[in-house]
């Protein structure tokens, strides 16, 4: 059950990811690499098509999170994955779809259940997260999701590219907006990497200079402390005619 589960998370993220052009299946978070390769990844605001009065949005350039603040008169429904209901937003508070997939798999990827695929076409199940017109979110659609390199960073990881764009689709009082925004990779500066031969014949030179160095130290304490030895016991010595006196 927990692999087909997981086969319905990786569809509903594939299909919300079509503008991200993924190099290989997406993973149930970030992708395999991202653990060393987050840091050269930047997700960047383009705009909000077409502005709505009072409504902005804002992301988290490390790709964590998108958020959104309604100060105007409209009602804001954010679309999920699947183009449910996922959040809805107004100048005064901010509602979760419990209905919603979407909802479901940015709490927790892994998971036991899953809202029913057809509950997108099901009436919204509010529940209030929220007292105040902001909300942020974190969203897969906005950062790399595949297990390698998009296939020009594998090719020049060195230089700057744009791997992707990506949209979260909303709507305010039924009228459909988008924002919209890049992903870019920064570039990676060469990294050393040392060959078998190498450490095969470095190793144990290592070794032995870490061994010789052991010795030495001990025996300069053994010096040390027979030096410390000779210099208590010389005046002990000398002081013997003295008390005599």
């Amino acid at each position: 059950m927990r692999n087909a589960l997981l086969g319905r998370v990786a569809a509903v993220l594939a299909l919300s990811t079509i503008g991200l052009p993924l190099a290989a299946a997406p993973a149930w978070a970030h992708g395999s690499g991202s653990a060393v390769d987050a840091a050269y990844y930047r997700t960047e605001l383009t705009d909000v098509t077409p502005a709505v009065s009072g409504v902005s949005a804002s992301v988290d350039p490390g790709g964590e999170w998108v958020g959104i603040t309604n100060t105007g008169p409209a009602v804001v429904i954010v679309l999920g994955y699947s183009r449910e209901p996922y959040l809805r937003i107004t100048a005064t508070s901010t509602e979760e779809n419990q209905r919603s997939q979407t909802a479901v798999i940015n709490r927790a990827l892994f998971t036991d259940s899953l809202p029913a695929a057809d509950a997108a076409a099901m009436e919204p199940e509010w529940k209030q997260t929220g007292t105040v017109g902001s909300v942020r979110w974190h969203d897969h659609r906005i950062h790399w999701m595949g297990q390698a390199r998009p296939p020009e960073v594998a090719a020049d990881p060195r230089h700057p590219h744009q791997v992707g764009t990506w949209t979260v689709r909303a709507t305010a009082d039924g009228v459909p907006f988008e924002i919209h925004s890049t992903l870019q990779w920064l570039g990676k500066p060469d990294t050393i990497a040392l060959s078998p031969w190498f450490v095969a014949l470095v190793g144990p030179l290592v070794v032995l200079i870490l061994v010789v160095a052991w010795h030495l130290v001990q025996q300069r304490r053994q010096t040390g402390r027979e030096s410390l030895q000779a210099a208590l016991a010389g005046p002990a010595d000398s002081a013997g005619p003295a008390d005599s006196l």
